[in-house]
């Protein structure tokens, strides 16, 4: 859906201000898939220093992504945008309004898709990342431990919520849970084989690992995830430059 910034195509009126490697970027873009909006990703850099475009998009966190609207008004935060892609309802009549929602209907339903949207965001992924940039051994194998513990929970919650469906959302096609996660699986394989251990797998997670060979064969996800291999070599960019402790 999103042609490469500097393309031939003509700019989308929406525009997105991440990095293809962000998964917070990858978050955003497949909100905006899934509900068939066209959109631009506008590459940001941020060595020497973040641009001057982010910085006026995001004067609070200075922080990918960023939805920039035609309008100019900027929306900040993954799942804030995620939020309002499924909430607007001034899409063209093509596009969202033929593609189902990302949140259900039912309000307690709502709330669940948030608060683990919430625990993914503030339990999972810094135990994710830890595991692949923490600084010594020892950190990474608790983190490791930590991740494997948080899966365990998303685990018990993706059999409440699916319904035995494919999906968070209980339904045929993926939703704002199921992004909210998804957007890690690059992350996660990358960690896994750096590390040399399974996390997601059908011994420990079965429902998980289902779940996450359903997602990544979703067109619009597919258009969004990289693959592992150059999540692979990013990683080891970012652990060389903090300066992880690898073994020999």
């Amino acid at each position: 859906m999103a042609p490469a910034a500097g393309g031939s195509k003509k700019a989308a009126a929406v525009r997105v201000l991440g990095g293809r490697m962000s998964p917070f970027t990858m978050r955003a873009r497949m909100a905006l898939e899934l509900r068939g909006v066209a959109y631009e990703l506008v590459e940001e850099r941020f060595e020497p220093r973040k641009s001057d475009r982010l910085l006026a998009a995001n004067p609070v966190y200075g922080k990918i992504p960023v939805l920039l609207l035609p309008d100019g008004r900027a929306i900040c935060e993954s799942a804030v945008i995620a939020h309002y892609v499924d909430e607007a309802d001034d899409w063209p009549a093509a596009t969202a309004a033929h593609s189902p929602p990302l949140l259900p209907a039912d309000p307690y339903e709502r709330a669940m898709h948030r608060f683990w949207t919430a625990y993914v965001d503030d339990r999972f992924w810094p135990a994710l990342d830890a595991a692949s940039l923490a600084p010594t051994p020892e950190a990474r194998a608790k983190a490791v431990a930590e991740t494997r513990a948080a899966l365990r929970l998303l685990e018990e919650a993706f059999a409440a919520r699916s319904s035995g469906a494919a999906f968070f959302s209980g339904g045929a096609a993926p939703a704002f849970l199921d992004i909210a996660l998804g957007c890690f699986l690059p992350a996660l394989r990358a960690c896994e084989r750096l590390g040399g251990a399974a996390l997601l797998d059908e011994a420990s997670t079965p429902l998980l690992s289902k779940w996450s060979e359903s997602f990544v064969a979703v067109d619009a996800v597919k258009a969004v995830l990289p693959e592992t291999d150059e999540v692979v070599g990013f990683t080891r960019f970012l652990q060389d430059k903090f300066g992880v402790a690898l073994p020999n």
